[in-house]
């Protein structure tokens, strides 16, 4: 695999190597070229370590247990005496007792199993590693085995000495020298050893180096996959198995985060698309992105003829212009068991990303062959993430053209012009294999090609890997291009050891960010410390290749959380929690140059609130924080080093989303609140709240309109997925599917927590202008009469879940089929079921009142969503968009 950015992963320091000081001359022999003369000669000026009667040092000779805890205790600096005896039984009055005493009532140390101490005996890494850091305060997490945080902390120090050759390996006087002075003097700029080096020493890449690096052999990656499986077993073990439990890192295995928000400007998803609207060609609406130019995967696709539709495992394919018919049925039955959950339109070629499971042979997993008692069984099968290049020139017999299978679950796909960039993530898997002769097919993640062959084999090579520094929970990330206008172009894939949740991608970058948590326990405490992982890749004629890696603190909402400008990246965060007095929710907004470090921060924004929904505009952010009311804050962030907020307005409310109206105005989406009269730390949500911000005045944004939709109970796909909107600012039109729960009979002194009953699902049409703001134009529903009657308290089956626009018309697409209405006026046209081809929606259209028979019940839409009718014998009920009654 070619790696363009390979000069940008720093080598990791060698393993071996040793500080060499240019002069200590303390001991006769200790000279410049003796390892760690530095430290030696350091400790015995400060008068915390002698030599023998001969003037020598002996810097390979072994040290026991009383000798370092004397050194480790006097090493500390402090000005105190020592005192005590018999402590221990083998610890009386010896010249150690007063050391040994002082560190047992300090809980240092604590003895062997029999209640002895043993002075004699030489100390080993791991019983030196809990004494020195219990003795300089580290900062210790439980886990794993007893030793395992001590070691880990004197990683995170840098205090352990390359020569160091295992975890239960004796250390010699010269490494027990430069542990001290490292710790002693606040030395984190030498060469060290991590744990998973000591306790895999086939492990050839140094995990302490704090740089990204290639792995060196496949044990480089099959000691992870060993250390994730032991961490688990010892889960099982205790219990700890749980949502957020700790994993062998001390950090929680995160549940992945849904990717929700908005389009930067409401642009053309793709460039393609942009030239021919341009060109005057095309006249549909497209999926709302949030990056212009970089197109995302939907539920529903058009290239302005047919509707592409995901639904029932399968893929329809709707006629859209002239009489609308359903073109194709396409259900997958492969070796995949394929399931498609979103698709992409590309001219005559469609792309269906979904997941399947293939059955597989792999080698039995460590922790199931060592504990089978506890360790459940391992499944035959592997997750899958699958890619599918279907041609649709001929929409009634689409044919499929390649496909593509990894290993793995999807995270998130992105595409740009004909290249669809797929994120994914695939666990790490134990096998009963020593480290040293494991293969690339027996660790690595598997897929296969059909253009090449349909049996798996390895995503690359071990050597291509890029192993992260610091990553709790890791997994292989996988980043694949493949080419959509080829069925014979090579797919390439970036493969790195650490993990995803969310997704951002400029037309130059794709970021990747995860969530670390790190939970504390400790006696009388507990809580939890959350950052932010992000890796950046840039975009090559080739591939990704990664490029960086960044850190910031707190969790992110979701992709909109993230935006790159400017050669920045900037990026909002949350840390704490609401209602929690010890760990408040506080909100953040850094922002980190092109190689991810820190140039400007605001931290500390809106104490006891959390971000509900954030966007980037041009040189701002908007941010929209809640606890009982909403501040939409203005953030400026021209001077990448010093952000600075603008302004804010408090409302009532909160906005889930976000979207930009134009330079100076912003949409949101959310829910209206009404303040708890018994808490004024809390509030009630209600209905669905729209809103349009002017932020002209960047000092003191106003709301310039506002319209609420049903009581509380309302819900629509809007507020947890950006794709279900459809906005078109040049033809003032705003829609999106909803469904209304209302409360009869509500009055002024009704209940705020009481929920409505549903009496409406479908989609809202708005024309909305800056002088007049929201107008209804009307509302659509696949639900009839019938249906409505039968509800009781909810809808199901019939959800409205996108709109289209082609041309002046409105498609709205459902579980059960589409249909077309004309706009501005949205009168019914044409409506088609999926299974029979049959009209569909006729229910909708409403009969002349001067016909024979007919009886109108209301001719508001509004007042016919609540009320419950009967028609007599003969007639039949009509429900649309001029009213409601009986017809014959």
């Amino acid at each position: 695999m070619e790696r363009l950015s390979r000069r940008k992963v720093l080598a990791a320091f060698v393993l071996t190597a040793v500080a060499v000081p240019a002069m200590a001359a303390a001991f006769s022999d200790v000279s410049s070229s003796t390892s760690y003369s530095t430290a030696i000669d350091a400790l015995e000026a400060r008068g915390i370590i002698d030599g023998y009667s001969d003037g020598t040092f002996k810097p390979k000779n072994r040290i026991n247990r009383a000798e370092f805890l004397k050194i480790v205790l006097e090493g500390r600096g402090e000005d105190r005496t020592f005192t005590g005896e018999d402590c221990f039984p083998d610890v009386q009055n010896q010249w150690f007792a007063p050391y040994v005493c002082t560190a047992k009532s300090e809980d240092i140390i604590g003895g062997y199993p029999d209640g002895t101490f043993k002075p004699e005996q030489e100390i080993n890494f791991v019983e030196a590693a809990k004494i020195v850091a219990l003795a300089f305060g580290q900062d210790v997490q439980e886990g794993g085995e007893w030793y395992e945080g001590f070691v880990r902390a004197l990683e995170d120090s840098a205090a352990i000495p390359p020569t160091v050759a295992g975890l239960s390996m004796a250390i010699n006087r010269g490494e027990m020298a430069e542990i001290m002075w490292r710790l002693s003097e606040g030395r984190t700029d030498q060469a060290s050893k991590g744990y998973m080096n000591l306790k895999y020493p086939e492990m050839r890449i140094n995990v302490a180096a704090g740089v990204p690096q290639y792995a060196q052999t496949c044990a480089d990656l099959q000691a992870y996959a060993t250390e994730m499986g032991s961490a688990q077993q010892a889960m099982y073990k205790r219990g700890m198995i749980f949502e957020g439990a700790e994993d062998s890192f001390g950090a929680p295995v995160p549940a992945m985060a849904p990717q929700t928000g908005g389009s930067m400007d409401g642009a053309p998803a793709n460039r393609d698309r942009e030239e021919s609207e341009a060109s005057g060609d095309a006249d549909y609406s497209d999926t709302n992105v949030q990056v212009a130019g970089v197109d995302e995967g939907d539920i529903v696709k058009t290239d302005g003829e047919h509707l592409y539709i995901v639904r029932n495992s399968g893929i329809t394919i709707v006629r859209a212009n002239g009489d609308m018919k359903v073109m194709s049925n396409t259900m997958f039955n492969t070796d995949d068991n394929f399931s498609p959950s979103t698709v992409y339109v590309d001219g005559d070629r469609l792309i269906a990303i979904g997941s399947g499971y293939r059955n597989i042979e792999r080698p039995v997993p460590l922790m199931e062959k060592i504990a089978p008692d506890i360790w459940p069984s391992y499944p035959s099968y592997s997750q899958r993430t699958v890619a599918k290049i279907i041609d649709v020139s001929n929409p009634e017999q689409p044919r499929e053209l390649r496909t593509l299978s990894f290993e793995g679950y999807e995270v998130s796909s992105r595409k740009i012009d004909d290249s669809l960039y797929l994120v994914m993530n695939q666990s790490l898997h134990p096998i009963i294999r020593p480290l040293a002769e494991t293969r690339a097919q027996d660790i690595l993640p598997a897929y296969s090609d059909s253009a090449v062959s349909t049996e798996d084999r390895p995503v690359g090579g071990c050597g291509d890997v890029v192993i992260l520094p610091r990553v709790p929970s890791p997994q292989y990330l996988m980043v694949a291009k493949i080419p959509t206008g080829s069925t014979t172009e090579k797919v390439e894939v970036e493969t790195v050891l650490g993990n995803a949740e969310n997704v951002y991608m400029s037309t130059e970058n794709l970021y990747v960010a995860n969530t670390e948590w790190e939970y504390i326990w400790r006696a009388g405490q507990s809580g939890s410390n959350e950052k932010t992982s992000i890796f950046k890749f840039s975009v090559q004629d080739t591939g990704l290749d990664f490029e960086s890696q960044g850190t910031v603190r707190g969790r992110i909402l979701n992709q909109f959380s993230m935006d790159e400008h400017d050669n920045t990246f900037r990026i909002a965060t949350t840390v704490g929690d609401l209602w929690n007095t010890q760990n408040p929710s506080m909100n953040n907004l850094y922002v980190l140059d092109a190689d991810l470090k820190p140039l400007g921060s605001i931290e500390d924004i809106a104490p006891g609130e959390k971000i509900y929904s954030t966007r980037f505009m041009g040189d701002r952010a908007y941010m929209v924080t809640f606890r009982n009311v909403d501040p939409l804050f203005v953030i400026d962030t021209s001077n990448p080093r010093q952000p600075t907020i603008l302004g804010k307005l408090k409302i009532p409310g909160y906005s889930d989303y976000l979207h930009p109206y134009d330079e100076h105005h912003i949409l949101g989406f959310g829910k209206e609140a009404i303040p708890s009269k018994d808490d004024d730390s809390f509030a009630w949500y209600q209905g669905m709240k729209v809103a349009l911000f002017d932020v002209t005045d960047v000092e003191n944004p106003v709301e310039k309109a506002k319209v609420t939709i049903g009581d509380r109970g309302t819900e629509s796909p809007l507020l947890h997925d950006h794709k279900a909107l459809l906005f078109d600012k040049e033809r003032n039109l705003l829609a999106f599917p909803v469904r209304i729960h209302e409360v009869a009979g509500k009055q002024s002194t009704t209940d705020p927590s009481t929920y409505g009953e549903a009496t409406f699902q479908g989609a809202i049409v708005y024309s909305l202008t800056l002088s007049k703001g929201f107008e209804e134009l009307g509302r659509i529903t696949h639900y009839t009469s019938e249906d409505l009657l039968k509800s009781g308290s909810y809808f199901w089956g019939k959800d409205i879940n996108r709109i289209v626009r082609i041309a002046e018309s409105l498609l709205t697409v459902s579980e059960v089929g589409v249909q077309r209405h004309t706009f501005p006026g949205i009168t019914y046209q044409e409506g088609v079921q999926y299974e029979s081809n049959d009209t569909f929606g006729n229910e909708n259209s409403c009969p002349d009142p001067s016909d024979e028979g007919v009886v109108y019940i209301s001719k508001d839409p509004e007042t016919c969503a609540t009320i419950r009718f009967m028609c007599a014998e003969g007639k039949s009920a009509f429900h649309g968009d001029c009213g409601c009654g009986c017809k014959p």
